[in-house]
């Protein structure tokens, strides 16, 4: 075999040609493997406290039970040790309670939700604002002149290179978001949208899964659990979980997606998808004034009208829904 050897080509004198034979190795589809391989699984506060809070109540039981064993060290959930008697006895650890996500309809779920969720449309009312953490409006620079004339006001932009441009918008964007993570900026973010409606797009997957997505992963910054970090993993499962409530079908052409662009492997994203849908209060229903400016959004990002997306009859139904001022009683 030439395979690791070098060859030269001489007409009777100095060699004229010489190269080498070298195998051919998918290095960057093995650099992307072990990258997605180094991925944590998403694990949110409120879950790691919550086990926190399972882990010293077995604590608890077994020092009352008599067991000598510490809870971390079992493993399938038990606690083995001597109880009473002597013989070895079992003491199980108890199910990790989130119920009080779901108190919704009590006063306490109701502050619960609210100290979760109130700075997210700004005003500490709790509702979710899909203008409040990626404001359309804002895409232009601070640069700007201003000219007032008679019974004209005009903006004049000049303009401002693409990487100067992007530290502006982030830099405006973050006096106004100054809770936000730090490493964690608009294009970021925007970057990270862009790419769920990329993949659906590409698998001609339903536009709302990813406005769906784009909900999802907005609350869960909004929750204050996204970094610069994992920004892409908390994507990647707020776009499965968009696809398991919206259209369960594409999951799998979904998730090879965020394989083949983000290398994360699918094992990752459903090992994480439980903090993301313990953060959201394990309630993934959305009222349609929260999808509706989304779907407008990425309609025209893939150059669509309604009409044209929907068809004549589905048309019909938006128009009324959405488009149509309601009638006077």
């Amino acid at each position: 075999s030439l395979v690791g050897s070098r060859l030269f080509f001489s007409l009777g004198g100095p060699p004229v040609v010489a190269f080498s034979v070298l195998p051919f190795v998918r290095e960057e589809v093995e650099r992307a493997r072990r990258r997605g391989a180094d991925t944590r699984p998403f694990v949110s506060q409120l879950v790691q406290q919550q086990r926190a809070k399972q882990l010293a109540a077995a604590r608890q039981r077994a020092a009352s039970a008599g067991v000598a064993q510490e809870p971390e060290a079992v493993a399938d959930g038990r606690i083995v040790g001597d109880e009473g008697g002597g013989g070895e006895g079992t003491l199980k650890l108890k199910g990790t309670s989130y119920g009080f996500l779901l108190r919704e309809g009590s006063r306490e779920g109701s502050r619960e939700r609210s100290s979760r969720e109130g700075h997210s449309s700004g005003d500490g009312g709790g509702a979710y604002d899909p203008y409040f953490l990626d404001d359309p409006a804002l895409q232009s620079g601070k640069e700007r002149m201003v000219l007032n004339l008679p019974g004209l006001v005009a903006s004049v932009l000049p303009y401002v290179r693409p990487r100067a441009l992007k530290a502006q918008l982030n830099e405006q964007w973050a006096l106004k978001h100054q809770w936000v993570s730090r490493g964690l900026t608009l294009s970021k973010i925007r970057a990270a949208k862009a790419s769920l409606l990329e993949w659906v797009l590409e698998a001609n997957c339903e536009v709302s899964t990813a406005a769906l997505a784009h909900v999802y992963f907005e609350r869960l910054v909004l929750r204050r659990v996204v970094n610069k970090a994992n920004r892409k993993l908390v994507a990647a499962v707020s776009l499965s979980l968009a696809a398991k409530w919206n259209e369960p079908e594409s999951l799998g052409t979904l998730l090879a997606a965020v394989e083949r662009h983000y290398s994360i492997p699918r094992a990752t994203v459903f090992r994480s998808e439980f903090s993301a849908y313990a953060e959201l209060a394990f309630d993934l229903r959305l009222e349609p004034g929260d999808i509706f400016p989304h779907f407008s959004r990425l309609l025209t990002q893939a150059e669509r009208t309604p009409h044209d997306y929907l068809g004549e009859a589905n048309f019909a139904e938006f128009q009324a829904e959405f488009l149509e001022p309601p009638a006077d009683d």
